[in-house]
């Protein structure tokens, strides 16, 4: 009897996508209780109807039997023609190493517009007419009849800046903050919703309100937010296809036909904050028997000028509801402590009397006398900062929460009102791009526990159609903060869609030249300050960790013109193969204020990081190279990284002393992890890192650049128990201070000054998968496929259960220490091997199976299943020989 079974069906990453301009590519797994379990061959269909898929037909595309264990990336060949606005079913069969045949359910995608023109029109309320001063949310809707039994209905539609859209009075999903953030004047992404259950025969209506989000952003900042070459009042692009009964069509267009009307939203600015007057609602007004006969006629606009291409990735929703935990009076009001910092909206119940105007703030930070610090605020010079109001209509209760906004925060202040609000009356949405948790750790050390839990928390607060650097100050896409959160964030959450969205900005913000600037999307500020190899690495860096992590050739191919055209952009700007324009190893430990101060107090040279990064990039470009068959490209490139190694080795390498420029636990590190070192050398420049970090007392000296190149070499060189050392320490400057000083993120600088929710540090999250839990990709046999599996038995933690949700399934490493003996759990999932590391001279057995004898042999290879092993190592019998200070 066949227990193995398919499962995880995906297209593009996606679950039963609607809406792909993209070519789609298949993924499924296979679940298996039998050790060596391995898919043989495969047969993927493609059919038009339901039917078919039930007949396993095939109508559109049936691979027939394909000899292959191959079960991600799939692509149907080039002959075949998908067409516009189609929902296509698709199903797989495989076939086991005993020739047994699985079958799958049926999975469905649709396709989106796929270039097809758009009939209807840009349209925009009437009364909008000038951007800096027209800051409200129109109402916008159309009514129309429909005279037959529908059969399908789709809405496709893209709102600039945001927008919530409404059929019949019930919201067609339950997203916020759409249309994604891009470079509107390039690309533009629209939805597409299936709305046939909403549809009804007779009088229908659709209604839309439209909101400024990230196209009008008008506040006076430091990013030239107001000079965004897209910026224009809200507008909106819409076509609703009905498909009926009896086999004929409609579609209502976006035209002048639509009325317009203003909205209780009288203000809404995406750094600013949201103000809602209740007295201004019209009940119904976006059902079909409102009278709409005084409303204002839409008109026809200029579209934002990008390219329109479907939303493919998943959408920004409320994914965590937050009660407050405590509250405390301040004059004039209270304040709620929700006791999670976090991005989203407050969500409220409101006392008082009409007419009541209710203010409500928002920070992660207090003063010592407990009232609230705004200082983040200092970066927005108009209009307000994470500032909602709420004007009451009644003098009954009123619940509300606003739309078009989010906020960084932990605290809410109220005030305003009289009547003094109850704890239940608070509760905080959190929202990020709802993609699924795909990692697991958790060990014996809270600490680490806790460290986790901060990376976790800073990165989904920093998920919003964009990697954002923090949630409340800026909002901004640095390119650094996402470089140096990518592999992590691949670890933690299926973002694989969310990266191949970002990277589509990355090469949209591209100069003919090569360059990119330090924010992306940009409003073309950030091009001449700032943007060095160092940040500038997240265009190689996020395609290359998404090779790694999924053996997504495609994330190569799409970007490699991009990645090649910023290597030739940084070979203009060296002298000698040598460059000397990045940011450096941005906040390392220091005293005192950091704004605009400190950060940039690092001991590791400029020039270091600058070169180890130009060397990486140009190296990896040439492995890309190869991967695609460019082997001209390959060869050229693998030249030119090797006259960029020899430059930085001339120029701050001594090779008698070991020493690299500055002397340092990032330069150092960073000689190791960006391969300027050779083979022979590499265990002494270890040496001098070990002593480097005990000159410092085993303790952090490093920035987030340092952060990357001294976790990871220290793991992958066999001395994770360094790494946790360091990471495990309770004394300034640690994560256990934060952690003291009442942190839930991650903070953006050691002594507590700065963005107290800011991903940038989250990387240490990588280090505790790879290194202490002990799984990590293969970079020769990528996504998984093989898997190398280094447990940190020796660490001085007692139990680590670690585990990784790959595209082949979960990958578990999980164990504990009993006695002498370490009690080893291990699980790898059908498609992939392992290799399994082991401190030298272990004894591994299972049942009455010798793995290892305990001879210096220390790799077990695994094939596919789950795994009970005890392991005795030296270390553990002797006890730990230099467990961690803490």
């Amino acid at each position: 009897m066949v227990q193995d079974r398919i499962t995880g069906l995906r297209v593009n990453y996606l679950e039963n996508p609607l809406g792909l301009d993209s070519a789609p590519r298949f993924f499924w797994q296979i679940l298996s209780q039998r050790r060596g379990a391995q898919q043989c061959a495969y047969e993927i269909r493609v059919s038009s109807t339901l039917e078919q898929a039930q007949a396993m037909a095939g109508d559109v595309y049936a691979s027939g039997r394909v000899l292959s264990s191959v079960s991600t990336h799939v692509e149907l060949p080039n002959g075949v023609v998908l067409q516009p606005r189609c929902r296509y079913y698709w199903s797989v069969s495989a076939w086991n190493e005993q020739g047994e045949r699985l079958n799958s359910e049926i999975a469905i995608f649709e396709t989106g517009k796929r270039g097809q023109g758009w009939s209807g029109n840009w349209i925009t309320a009437s009364f909008l007419r000038k951007m800096n001063e027209d800051l409200q949310a129109p109402y916008l809707r159309r009514s129309f009849a429909v005279p037959s039994p529908v059969r399908e209905a789709r809405l496709y539609i893209c709102g600039l800046g945001y927008f919530e859209a409404y059929l019949n009075g019930v919201a067609v999903s339950d997203d916020m903050l759409c249309t994604a953030y891009t470079r509107f004047d390039k690309t533009v992404l629209y939805r597409v919703f299936d709305v046939t259950a909403q549809i009804r025969e007779g009088q229908n209506a659709l209604g839309v309100l439209l909101g400024n989000g990230w196209y009008n952003c008008f506040a006076e900042d430091p990013w030239n937010s107001k000079e965004a070459s897209w910026r224009d009042v809200v507008k909106m692009l819409a076509e609703l296809h009905l498909a009926f009964e009896d086999g004929s069509e409609d579609v209502i267009v976006t035209d002048p036909r639509w009325k317009c009307h203003g909205s209780p939203i009288i203000f809404n600015g995406i750094r600013n904050g949201e103000h809602y007057d209740a007295r201004l609602e019209l009940p119904g007004w976006n059902e079909a028997g409102f009278d709409d006969q005084a409303w204002e006629n839409c008109r026809i606009v200029r579209g934002p000028g990008g390219a329109l291409k479907a939303f493919e990735m998943e959408p920004i929703r409320i994914c965590q509801v937050h009660r407050a935990v405590s509250k405390w009076a301040v004059p004039g009001g209270w304040i709620f402590d929700i006791g999670q910092n976090q991005a989203g909206i407050g969500d409220f119940c409101f006392h008082g009397k009409a007419g009541t105007t209710i203010t409500v703030r928002y920070s992660d930070l207090l003063h010592e006398d407990g009232t609230l610090n705004m200082a983040m605020s200092g970066f927005i010079r108009s209009h307000g900062f994470q500032t909602d109001q709420y004007t009451k209509k009644s003098d009954e209760p009123e619940c509300w929460h606003p739309r078009f906004v989010y906020h960084g925060f932990q605290y809410i202040e109220i005030t305003g009102t009289d009547v003094e609000p109850e704890l239940a009356d608070v509760r905080a949405f959190t929202m990020h791009n709802d993609f699924s948790s795909t990692g697991e750790f958790s060990c014996s050390d809270g600490l680490l526990n806790r460290l986790q839990s901060l990376c976790w928390w800073s990165t989904v607060s920093n998920c919003f159609s964009v990697p954002t650097d923090c949630p409340h100050r800026e909002k901004n896409a640095w390119t650094g903060d996402a470089g140096l959160s990518c592999e992590q964030m691949l670890i933690n959450f299926g973002s694989q869609a969310f990266w191949t969205k970002w990277m589509g900005d990355v090469r949209d913000a591209q100069r003919p030249a090569g360059s990119i600037p330090v924010v992306i999307p940009s409003t073309g500020w950030g091009y001449n300050s700032m943007n060095g190899p160092d940040w500038a690495s997240a265009l190689t860096t996020v395609p290359w960790m998404l090779y790694l992590y999924h053996r997504d050739v495609t994330a190569l191919r799409e970007n490699y013109e991009a990645i090649r055209s910023h290597c030739e952009f940084m070979l203009s700007m060296a002298d000698g193969y040598l460059v000397h324009y990045g940011l450096g190893d941005w906040c390392p430990p220091f005293d005192g204020p950091a704004i605009s101060a400190n950060m940039s107090s690092f001991k590791c040279p400029t020039e270091v990081t600058d070169n180890a990064y130009f060397h990486s990039s140009v190296r990896t470009l040439a492995r890309m190279a190869r991967i695609l068959g460019y082997e001209e490209d390959a060869s050229r490139y693998e030249e030119v990284a090797d006259e960029i190694r020899g430059a930085f080795r001339r120029a701050y390498y001594d090779p008698e002393t070991k020493l690299v420029a500055g002397d340092c636990q990032t330069a150092t590190a960073a000689m190791l992890y960006h391969g300027l070192a050779f083979p022979e050398e590499q265990a002494e420049l270890l040496d001098v890192l070990l002593k480097q970090i005990e000159r410092q007392d085993w303790h952090i000296d490093f920035g987030v650049l340092g952060m990357k190149a001294v976790m990871h070499t220290l793991g992958s060189m066999g001395r994770s128990d360094v790494g946790y050392r360091m990471l495990a320490q309770r004394s300034y400057p640690s994560v256990s201070c934060w952690i003291e000083q009442g942190a839930t993120t991650m903070w953006e600088c050691w002594n507590g000054g700065g963005s107290h929710n800011h991903q940038v540090f989250s990387d240490f999250s990588a280090f505790l998968y790879k290194y202490i839990g002990g799984i990590s990709p293969d970079e020769s046999d990528p996504g998984f496929d093989h898997i190398l599996l280094r447990p940190a038995l020796t660490s001085g933690l007692s139990a680590v259960s670690c585990k990784v949700h790959s595209l082949h399934g979960e990958i578990r490493c999980s164990w504990s220490k009993e006695g002498d003996a370490v009690q080893l759990e291990v699980h790898i999932p059908v498609g992939s091997c392992a290799t399994l590391y082991l401190p030298e001279h272990s004894q591994v057995l299972e049942d009455d199976r010798v793995w290892l004898d305990g001879d210096a042999e220390s790799a077990i290879q695994l094939v596919s299943g789950q795994y009970r092993l005890v392991v005795a190592t030296a270390r553990s019998v002797q006890q730990d020989l230099n467990p961690p200070a803490l």
